[in-house]
């Protein structure tokens, strides 16, 4: 069975998780501006918790937002450098996925609106639908906007659960169309590089590899730079 490192801090919280051979050996803590300091040690600990070595890994998964400008930059340099090392391919996930698949992995909910808190009054939203394979499928496009003009692109029965998660749904009010539809509002609210895994293996299963240069931040807000020179 293969064996794949996962890594996240493209929010407030920073994860590493190890799959190795069908046992998982994870770390996660929600610790601000801490990043740095924490995400080599943390990947030291699985590694020798799983007694394996870098080299041993078939692939390094990293979180590529979208999420906060800092903490991305964090992740994909460790786990491109941690590739370069190991001479390993990427795989990249989406943020707004892996709080999909966590949601889809302890509810019966058929469909997850995932929303992070994106400041400046906006959020990264997406929708996905549970599609009972371990990749949360996406059926409204990720994209940063005030939470207020948010419209839900697609039909939903009556019957269907529909389930909020992420930071977003904390400070900010939704449209009525988008409250409505919701039935309950998850404790999850951090992506938790845990939760990768599972997607990362069907990535890999389909070889949907990367170099480690191709490894690359999803931004969305593709301005943060310029207002923060602009801010200078």
């Amino acid at each position: 069975m293969p064996k794949i490192l996962a890594i996240d801090s493209s929010t407030e919280a920073c994860s590493v998780a190890l799959f190795n051979d069908g046992d998982v050996v994870s770390r996660f803590e929600l610790a601000p501006r801490r990043h740095a300091e924490l995400l080599i040690p943390m990947v030291d600990s699985v590694l020798n918790e799983a007694d394996i070595a870098l080299t041993d890994l078939d692939a390094i998964a990293c979180c590529v937002g979208p999420g906060a400008f800092t903490g991305l930059r964090i992740a994909i340099s460790v786990a491109q450098g941690l590739a370069y090392a190991a001479q390993l391919p990427c795989i990249g996930i989406s943020s707004l996925q892996i709080l999909a698949a966590e949601s889809f992995n302890k509810t019966d909910s058929d469909i997850c609106l995932a929303s992070i808190d994106a400041r400046m009054q906006e959020v990264y939203f997406a929708a996905f639908k549970n599609n009972g394979c371990g990749l949360p499928e996406e059926i409204h496009s990720q994209q940063v906007i005030a939470a207020e003009r948010i419209e839900l692109n697609f039909k939903i029965r009556a019957d269907t659960k529909v389930l909020k998660v992420g930071t977003g749904w904390d400070e900010y009010e939704y449209p009525d169309e988008v409250e409505s539809v919701a039935s309950q509002q998850s404790e999850i609210r951090f992506p938790n590089a845990e939760m990768m895994l599972e997607i990362a293996l069907q990535h890999l299963k389909k070889k949907k590899l990367l170099k480690p240069e191709f490894l690359q931040p999803v931004y969305l807000r593709n301005n943060v730079a310029k207002k923060k020179s602009q801010q200078n």
